[in-house]
């Protein structure tokens, strides 16, 4: 089942960051830097530029600090991901979770790639910060994470998913520490239980031997 849904999510994965680059291909290849093309006049248009920053030009031309955040917070994402990689119960999380990492991955193959990100989608209307389809997926599945862990998900939840514990299929919750234990004396337990029964064996073996011996004499 695990191995499934990572399968899923790579398949995913891979359909944001195709999605993503063509957007932007087609972007390169048919306008000018900093040509627009209105969709709705005054409202919304595709303006290409090459951002070298976050939104609003916060931390421009900090490329490669952006690109080390980027990598920690995949990391982070990844982890995440891994400790509700199975059930039901988490599977819009997981989907939510390879949005955001799928986004965030995009923009940073044009950070590692050309050293900006490119950009092309502006509401004209309220002047919002250019951006791009990866932004799309991250900012919406990041708001729709948060409705999720406000009105769904509790406390516990929030354990499971940093590692700390397991959601068993009943719906309650122990820590990832007692598991192992658990499973651990389990294992001694079942190591003991085949000990005694080599013991009786070899008892038993003993026994008839000797009774076969008295028989002898």
């Amino acid at each position: 089942m695990k191995r499934k849904n990572y399968l899923i999510a790579l398949g995913l994965f891979i359909l944001i960051i195709i999605f993503d680059q063509l957007t932007k291909l087609l972007v390169v290849h048919n306008m000018e830097l900093g040509e627009s093309i209105p969709v709705i006049r005054d409202v919304f248009e595709i303006h290409y530029i090459q951002n070298t920053g976050m939104a609003w030009g916060l931390f421009s031309g900090k490329t490669w600090l952006l690109a080390l955040f980027s990598v920690v917070m995949l990391a982070a994402l990844l982890y995440v991901y891994h400790n509700i990689a199975e059930g039901r119960y988490y599977r819009m999380i997981r989907i939510l979770l390879i949005c955001i990492v799928g986004g965030a991955y995009g923009n940073l193959l044009d950070r590692i790639r050309l050293g900006y990100v490119i950009d092309f989608l502006y509401f004209k209307l309220i002047n919002f910060p250019v951006f791009n389809v990866a932004d799309i997926f991250v900012t919406i599945s990041v708001i729709l994470l948060i409705l999720l862990m406000i009105f769904k998900y509790k406390g516990n939840d929030l354990d499971v998913m940093l590692g700390e514990k397991i959601r068993l299929e009943d719906g309650t919750y122990i820590e990832k520490k007692r598991r192992r234990s658990d499973k651990k004396e389990d294992s001694v337990s079942d190591g003991d239980a085949d000990k005694a029964d080599d013991d009786t064996e070899k008892d038993t073996e003993k026994s008839a031997e000797t009774a076969e011996k008295s028989t002898e004499e």
